[in-house]
């Protein structure tokens, strides 16, 4: 059986929330995270990727730090937000990170004022961060690890514009992209933003789960 490896207070918090033990795939996620490197996760599935993100972004950072994100999670929609803010409460307890939301809807100053004294942690929609890119309100200059969850619907006609904007405001650090395989928007991308990258299969599941 596979072990977790993650600080301990991030596997007590996984595990008083019982979102252990992870499956294969999600482990091969945190490796990946974890890695520091930029990856295709080539996943068709609909294993939750919220709480193995989360947790591997809580056990890379530990602490807060400064006063500008370090790590951008970029998804598809509001409700996709709301997933990870509660996934961040629950698991960062022990922590003192700063994890804001972005999402059109709130007004953009408002959210700027909130990122603006002290983030880690970003979880945005394409278009509410590029409302805030629009008026600088937001540092994305010490940006270390930028996740894409179900990239294939931020590469859609009306919104790949916004994510591609994203990708060329960010420094060059790590990019973890997960859509199903053979995506040619999510392909374009990766060549373009996250060359090299290696491309990660999904793997089949047995009865065998990771602790």
């Amino acid at each position: 059986m596979s072990k977790l490896k993650l600080q301990e207070e991030v596997l007590h918090a996984l595990e008083v929330n019982e979102m252990i033990p992870f499956t294969k795939n999600q482990m091969q996620l945190v490796s990946a995270l974890k890695s520091g490197q930029n990856h295709w996760m080539c996943y068709t599935t609909s294993d939750d990727w919220v709480a193995p993100i989360t947790a591997t972004i809580i056990h890379k950072l530990r602490y807060s730090h400064e006063d500008v994100a370090r790590a951008l999670i970029l998804v598809e929609n509001d409700i996709r937000v709301a997933q990870y803010l509660e996934c961040f409460e629950k698991l960062g307890k022990h922590t003192d990170l700063r994890v804001w939301g972005v999402f059109p809807g709130p007004p953009v100053l408002k959210q700027k004022e909130n990122i603006y004294f002290g983030t880690d942690v970003v979880i945005a929609t394409s278009k509410g961060l590029n409302n805030l890119l629009n008026i600088e309100g937001f540092n994305s200059a010490s940006v270390q690890t930028l996740v894409v969850d179900r990239a294939d619907q931020l590469m859609k006609v009306g919104v790949t514009g916004y994510t591609q904007r994203i990708a060329d405001s960010i420094p060059e650090k790590q990019r973890v992209i997960i859509s199903p395989p053979a995506v040619k928007g999510v392909q374009t991308y990766m060549d373009k933003y996250a060359f090299p990258f290696k491309s990660m299969d999904q793997v089949p599941e047995d009865n065998e789960l990771a602790q």
